[in-house]
C-alpha cells in the first residue's frame, strides 16, 4: 500500500518549522513540568520524655586527702606502714632518729629538777660559764652585723645601677609600662638610703636591732621591684626590644639581692637565739642563786615542753583513721621539714570534682542527679550520684572561666583516689512534653515559627508561632504553644 504524503510535509521549509516547533514544546516541557522538591524534610509532632544534661570530667578525690611530712630535719629510723596500710587515729606512722632530741628533753627536764631541788655551788658556777659563752656568741654576732649590713647596701647599690639604664634605655615614654618601672626604681633608691642610714648609724643594741630589720624590710622591698621591673621587660610591647642580656642582669641583681637577704635573715635569727640563749643563761643564774619564783618554774617548765615538741616533730602521728596511699621516703634517708613523706586518705569516703564551663554552670544545682562512668572501668558500668557543691569562685583554664562541682560518690571498691570520672549531670527535665527537632524552629523578628505541613504531597505549609521551653539533649526542643501532638511540619528546607 503506497502511503500518501500530506501536500504541505512535500515542501521542505514547512518540515522545518515542523522541527522547530517540537524542540520548543520539547524544552518548554522540562523547564516548566512541576518539579519534586527533594530538599525538604517532615517529621511529626510527638510527646516525649526531655531530659537536658551537662557533661563534664573530673576526678574522684578523698574525703580525707593529708600530706604528712616530719617538722625537723634529721635521718628517718623507723616506718612502721606501708602502702595500703589501714590506719589508726593516733597511731606512729614513721620516725626520725630522736637520740639529739631525747637529750634535750632529759636535759631540760633535769634543769626543772635542779630548779625545784636549788643549786649546788658546782651549778652556779655551771650557770655562770653558760652566761659567759651566750654573751661571747652574741658579740660575736653582733661584730658580724658590719658585714651582712654592707653586703645587703652593695646588693642594692648594683640593683640601682643596673635598673637605672634599663630605664633609661628603654622605659623613657610615658606609656603603661613607664609608670611601674619609674615607681620601683625610685623605691630601690629609697632603699638604698635606708640601708645606708642603717650602717652610719650602728651604736647601742637597739640601732643593731633597728638597722638589721630594716636592712631585711628594704632588701625584700627591693626584690619584689626587681621583679615588677623584669615583668615589664616581659610584656607585648618590651619582650622583642629589652636584649636577653639586660634581662640576665636584671635575673643575677634578683639573686644577689635575694642572697644577701638571705643572709641577713640568717644574721637576725643568730641575733635572736643568742639573745634567748643569753638572757636564758642569766635567768637560769639569778634563778639559781635564789629560791625558785613561780614564773622561774613556769619558765624551766616551758623549756620542758618545748624540747619535748621537738621531740613530737621527729615523728608523724596519723591525724585521722584512713589508708596510706603513698609512701615517698626509705630508712636512712635525709628528711627535710614539711617535705612529703606520707599520703593518707580516706578511700572508704569519695567524692567527684569537675571544672565546668560558664556557659553550662547556671543551670547547675545543688542534690541534681549525676551517671558516672569511669575511664578504668569501660563505659558500660554506670553509678549515682548527685551534686553536692558548686564553688561560687570561678577558675580559668585555658582561657575559659570554669566553676568546680563536687559530686557524691557511692562506696565502689573499684574506684581509687585520681580515677578520671565522666559525668553527667541531669539538669532539667520532663516528661509527656510535646517536642519538635530543634532544626523545626526558625527565628525571625525575635519570634520562633515552625512550619506546618498543610498538603504533603505537595508539601505546601504555613508558618506558626511557638512558643518554647526546654533545649533538651538528642536536638529536641519543648513546644509550649502553638502547636498540637501529630501535626506534620518541616524540620528542614534547604
Amino acid at each position: 500500500m503506497k502511503i500518501k504524503i500530506p501536500k504541505f510535509l512535500k515542501r521542505k521549509r514547512n518540515i522545518w518549522i515542523i522541527a522547530i516547533l517540537v524542540v520548543v514544546v520539547m524544552i518548554g516541557y522540562f523547564i516548566f513540568k512541576p518539579k519534586v522538591n527533594t530538599s525538604i524534610q517532615t517529621g511529626v509532632v510527638t510527646k516525649q520524655n526531655l531530659q537536658q544534661t551537662v557533661l563534664s570530667t573530673g576526678q574522684v578525690v578523698s574525703g580525707t586527702d593529708l600530706i604528712l611530712s616530719f617538722q625537723n630535719t634529721g635521718v628517718v629510723k623507723k616506718i612502721s606502714v606501708k602502702e595500703g596500710d589501714s590506719v589508726y587515729q593516733g597511731q606512729t606512722l614513721a620516725s626520725l632518729d630522736i637520740t639529739s632530741a631525747l637529750a634535750n628533753l632529759n636535759q631540760s627536764q633535769a634543769n626543772y629538777d635542779k630548779l625545784i631541788n636549788g643549786a649546788t655551788q658546782n651549778d652556779i658556777q655551771s650557770l655562770q660559764d653558760a652566761e659567759s659563752l651566750a654573751q661571747v656568741n652574741l658579740d660575736n654576732a653582733v661584730n658580724g652585723v658590719f658585714n651582712a649590713l654592707n653586703d645587703g647596701y652593695t646588693a642594692i647599690f648594683n640593683a640601682e645601677a643596673v635598673v637605672k639604664i634599663i630605664q633609661d634605655t628603654y622605659f623613657l615614654s610615658a606609656d603603661s609600662s613607664w609608670s611601674p618601672v619609674h615607681d620601683n626604681v625610685n623605691n630601690i633608691s629609697n632603699n638604698l638610703a635606708v640601708v645606708k642610714n642603717g650602717i652610719t648609724h650602728l651604736g647601742n643594741t637597739d640601732a643593731i636591732n633597728t638597722a638589721v630589720s630594716n636592712s631585711v624590710n628594704s632588701l625584700t622591698s627591693v626584690l619584689a621591684s626587681l621583679q615588677i621591673i623584669r615583668d615589664q621587660t616581659g610584656t607585648d610591647t618590651y619582650k622583642d626590644s629589652v636584649t636577653v642580656a639586660d634581662k640576665s642582669a636584671l635575673d643575677s641583681q634578683k639573686s644577689a639581692v635575694s642572697s644577701a637577704l638571705s643572709g641577713i635573715n640568717t644574721l637576725q635569727s643568730s641575733l635572736s637565739l643568742y639573745k634567748v640563749a643569753l638572757q636564758t643563761a642569766q635567768h637560769n643564774l639569778s634563778a639559781k642563786q635564789s629560791s625558785p619564783r613561780q614564773e622561774d618554774i613556769d619558765f624551766a617548765q616551758a623549756q620542758v615542753d618545748a624540747a619535748r615538741a621537738v621531740l613530737n616533730n621527729l615523728i608523724i602521728i596519723a591525724p585521722s583513721s584512713g589508708t596510706i596511699t603513698q609512701v615517698d621516703i626509705k630508712v636512712g634517708e635525709l628528711a627535710a621539714p614539711s617535705k612529703e613523706v606520707l599520703v593518707l586518705q580516706d578511700v572508704n569516703n569519695l567524692h567527684t570534682e569537675a571544672n565546668v564551663s560558664e556557659a553550662n554552670i547556671a543551670s547547675l544545682q545543688v542534690g541534681q542527679s549525676v551517671d558516672y562512668t569511669f575511664d578504668a572501668l569501660g563505659p558500660d558500668k554506670h553509678f549515682a550520684g548527685k551534686v553536692l557543691s558548686i564553688n561560687p569562685a570561678s577558675t580559668v583554664v585555658s582561657g575559659v572561666v570554669n566553676y568546680e562541682v563536687k559530686g557524691s560518690l557511692e562506696n565502689i571498691p573499684e574506684v581509687k583516689p585520681g580515677m578520671t570520672a565522666n559525668m553527667t549531670i541531669l539538669s532539667s527535665e520532663k516528661n509527656d512534653a510535646l517536642a519538635v527537632p530543634s532544626t523545626a524552629v526558625i527565628n525571625k523578628n525575635n519570634k520562633k515559627y515552625v512550619r506546618v505541613v498543610d498538603d504533603v504531597k505537595k508539601l505546601t505549609y504555613h508558618e506558626v508561632e511557638v512558643q518554647t521551653g526546654l533545649q533538651a539533649d538528642g536536638g529536641l526542643v519543648e513546644i509550649l504553644s502553638g502547636l498540637r501532638e501529630g501535626q506534620k511540619i518541616i524540620v528542614y528546607m534547604k
